[in-house]
């Protein structure tokens, strides 16, 4: 039987996929709107956190300047040196060492949140607050933040306010005809899914130290680093590597996980998880987090979903969706070596062809930042939004929690909450 409250659920899921997909704005349209945008008509992005993955969000948001789109207006960082670069960067920006001067910042429409994984929920909740729409990199919040994860769902809700969360493999514009196809029953019912993230590398080799002598005071504020983390003694390792430990990162369930499981929870229009099963361990590097992680989620009347991850062995493992009358699958395709990945849609039934559907801009971040601004102007939920960002964050926290505690994770329906078995 349904949920209480699960047909809205799934109602509200399903057009936000389909409406936030056909509301991205394509090279074309982008064009057409900024011939008839002035300067001053662009929406001013301000960036909180400018490190790696910021860099490359700056990249796009200049890139949309040209066009007439957006543009940047100011950076925020914890980190003096750091700032100061994006600063210039981005056109010799605004600066600002407190995010909340950022966000009392007129010219600021939107904030783009790419801290580590503590600051993500508190920053977007302070930006929401602050009358800002928000792209929030992924994961939406620390492992150990569900309940934060659920605030600013709430908090969304309560100022109006859209949550675009950074996960690129959602960017792809073919989700909505796969929904449709799966209510068609073209497999069946889904029963069984398999997904991973395999690559070769430690995330201390992605993340370098730039300066080893850098410590506290008027060029790094620790204390804002920390946030709401255990108050430990100052580490540059623990500055600048910091997705290498638990205080600040889930290692490869929220790093890596989340891109390939978020297309299937939107696909299947998955809700919360009955129970969770987390295992790995550190196989191969010196550091706190997993190198290897695997997340066994069960829902409620199907399907199970198993997550497969290794930093140890780069050999993909293909994502399928099994049912009880064919499989979908990522896939490689023939032909056009620019389309040569897509989604393969295999029915068991006598007569019934295969169909293959080509990538239309997966892992593409310019579309979700795209897709966002356009959502700013329609009010329309975006494609990564905060309704499924929640909903996504639990199974990867239950994993983690599981995998640290050595036992089975259930989610309580009657407190929204986690429960261990």
């Amino acid at each position: 039987m349904t949920e209480p409250g699960e047909t809205n659920r799934r109602s509200f899921l399903r057009l936000a996929a389909a409406t936030g997909a056909s509301a991205v704005l394509t090279p074309h349209t982008s064009a057409r709107a900024a011939a008839s945008r002035s300067a001053n008509e662009r929406i001013g992005v301000g960036f909180i956190g400018t490190g790696g993955r910021s860099r490359a969000h700056q990249d796009i948001v200049l890139k949309f300047k040209e066009q007439g789109i957006a543009e940047p207006v100011a950076v925020c960082d914890v980190y003096r040196p750091r700032m100061e670069e994006a600063a210039k960067h981005c056109g010799d920006v605004k600066q600002y060492s407190e995010h909340e001067k950022l966000l009392a910042d007129p010219n600021v429409d939107v904030v783009c949140v790419a801290t580590p994984d503590r600051l993500h929920a508190p920053l977007t909740i302070d930006a929401l607050r602050a009358g800002k729409d928000v792209y929030c990199e992924k994961p939406l919040t620390h492992w150990s933040q569900f309940e934060l994860a659920k605030k600013v769902a709430a908090t969304a809700t309560e100022t109006s306010k859209l949550v675009q969360v950074g996960t690129q493999h959602m960017a792809d514009d073919n989700y909505p005809e796969i929904i449709r196809l799966i209510h068609d029953g073209v497999i069946g019912k889904p029963v069984h899914v398999t997904c991973g993230y395999f690559r070769r590398g430690d995330w201390g080799e992605r993340m370098p130290i730039p300066d080893p002598a850098a410590k506290p005071g008027p060029d790094l504020n620790w204390e804002r680093f920390l946030g709401d983390a255990p108050k430990v003694d100052y580490s540059v390792s623990r500055f600048f590597q910091w997705r290498m430990y638990w205080d600040y990162a889930g290692g490869p369930a929220t790093d890596l996980l989340v891109h390939t499981f978020t297309p299937i929870f939107c696909i299947l229009e998955l809700d919360y998880p009955e129970r969770v099963l987390g295992g790995g361990g550190n196989f191969q590097y010196d550091r706190e987090v997993p190198d290897q992680c695997n997340i066994l989620a069960d829902y409620k009347g199907g399907p199970s979903v198993v997550m497969m991850n290794s930093l140890s062995n780069h050999v993909t493992a293909e994502t399928m969706i099994r049912g009880t009358d064919g499989i979908i699958k990522w896939s490689m395709l023939q032909g056009d070596p620019k389309q040569d990945y897509g989604v393969r849609i295999v029915p068991f039934a006598k007569g019934k062809e295969e169909i293959h559907i080509a990538w239309k801009g997966q892992g593409d971040t310019s579309k979700l930042w795209l897709d966002l601004l356009d959502c700013m102007k329609t009010r329309k939920q975006p494609k990564c939004n905060i309704e499924m960002a929640v909903r996504v964050q639990a199974p990867l926290s239950m994993g983690i929690i599981s995998h640290r505690e050595n036992r089975v994770v259930k989610f309580d329906r009657k407190t929204n909450g986690f429960q261990m078995a």
